[in-house]
């Protein structure tokens, strides 16, 4: 990975991990629903994709998802007491990305975190404490399209060389995403990509 003028990294998955302090069973246990079925209706395409395209902020994804368990539930008066848990929930950073980006970064790299993100991420990134390991964001709710569509690693391209006050080869992007497709469709793209695994 080295050699190259911009490192991107996608986010969750390879910079947060939502995993340790998801309350998602514990919901489903709560309100006797089936397992899965919180992260199912959260990431259901017609409740996600508005909101990673920009067509709907984090609170009116939120508001969906409850609308959505409070029609799956016996008790839907219960549904957003507990989902409060899953709102706050911003997840944990994943160290060894942290230390790789400080790496880069002490070595004076431009480093970027490209995400399928939320309006909401800003706020994340900054209450998690990873605002300062990133010369900028390149999130999909600003450029209306989301991964893998080739529209949008063109637009994180174009952000990129905003940034960096000059035009940019493609080859010079180095880029990390834990899904194989986002990495097939950067390779395609120009960016030199490889799939993210954890030590």
């Amino acid at each position: 990975m080295t050699g190259h003028t911009a490192y991107v990294f996608d986010l969750d998955g390879v910079v947060r991990d939502f995993a340790p302090g998801d309350p998602s069973a514990a919901i489903e246990a709560a309100l006797s629903l089936p397992t899965g079925h919180v992260a199912a209706t959260a990431f259901h395409g017609d409740l996600l994709t508005p909101t990673i395209t920009g067509r709907q902020t984090f609170e009116d994804w939120y508001s969906a998802i409850c609308a959505a368990l409070e029609d799956a539930c016996a008790e839907p008066h219960r549904v957003r007491h507990h989902m409060e848990r899953w709102r706050a929930n911003r997840g944990t950073v994943i160290d060894e990305t942290v230390e790789r980006l400080e790496s880069l970064r002490a070595a004076g790299h431009h480093t970027y975190v490209f995400t399928n993100g939320t309006d909401n991420v800003p706020a994340e990134l900054e209450l998690l404490g990873l605002t300062r390991l990133f010369d900028g964001l390149l999130n999909t709710a600003d450029f209306g399209v989301a991964k893998p569509d080739p529209l949008a690693y063109a637009a994180a391209h174009r952000a990129i060389e905003g940034d960096l006050g000059r035009e940019l080869g493609r080859d010079e992007v180095w880029f990390t995403d834990d899904r194989e497709g986002n990495v097939a469709a950067a390779r395609e793209f120009g960016w030199d990509a490889e799939v993210f695994s954890r030590a």
